[in-house]
């Protein structure tokens, strides 16, 4: 743990010797439901999330996002009940309406995820049209330190009714077999309320597993039974500064 402490206070402080106090954006957030494109981070629970963000100008982005997790493991030893994500990336323009990201996250826990050490890295691009719709692909080599690769691809879609009122969905598929032994379809649909600085947000999600086949089986032990989403609402406000 030691390690992974130094590792991000060392991130931390080269990003606000790079970047100067006066020029980070945070926000801190409260979600019913800490959910992870199909499943739940938080065991279908209240989660407390912070981050801290900085944007160049010339379109280089670097940051920190933690969180409370609870993935219902409590069967094994030191269960990992913080998330920590330093990322870095890019962003840059490739016409007037349409712009790309690409993006290094790392993965960290304060403990064993279904009783293994679990910090992983995960690469993004983004591709979006103007505020409206959005395209990703992210991929990890060695999802939650399993020794597989794993794979995520989603659409957002968003319109905005008003200056306060924003409409917006996402459907993903998560390639996660080899990693975890099975495959998820996921959606969302909801509101975004804007207000000064505060963020509310509500929305309806759903996840489905893939039909489940044996030839990537591998009967680990230590294989992580991710908690489903269950057909259900979810509520998230932040205070942003």
């Amino acid at each position: 743990m030691k390690a992974r402490v130094y590792y991000l206070a060392g991130f931390l402080y080269l990003a606000f010797s790079a970047v100067g106090y006066a020029e980070l954006h945070g926000s801190m957030t409260a979600t019913s439901n800490y959910v992870s494109r199909a499943y739940s981070k938080s065991n279908d629970r209240f989660a407390f999330q912070g981050n801290l963000d900085y944007q160049h100008e010339k379109g280089a982005y670097l940051g920190t996002s933690i969180s409370t997790v609870n993935f219902a493991d409590t069967a094994f030893d030191n269960p990992a009940r913080v998330e920590i994500i330093p990322y870095l990336g890019w962003s840059f323009s490739l016409s007037d309406d349409w712009r790309m990201d690409l993006q290094w996250s790392r993965y960290l826990y304060d403990g064993n995820v279904f009783g293994k050490s679990s910090d992983y890295n995960e690469y993004y691009l983004f591709l979006h049209y103007r505020d409206l719709l959005s395209v990703n692909f992210s991929a990890s080599e060695d999802y939650y330190n399993r020794g597989q690769r794993a794979e995520n691809y989603e659409i957002i879609g968003r319109y905005p009714i008003t200056d306060y009122l924003q409409v917006s969905g996402a459907l993903g598929y998560m390639y996660t077999k080899k990693a975890v032994e099975d495959n998820y379809y996921y959606w969302n649909a909801g509101f975004t309320f804007f207000y000064k600085f505060a963020t509310l947000d509500f929305r309806y999600v759903d996840a489905h597993e893939e039909e489940h086949h044996d030839e990537f089986a591998t009967h680990d032990p230590y294989l992580m039974d991710l908690l489903l989403v269950e057909p259900s609402f979810l509520f998230t406000i932040s205070l942003g500064f």
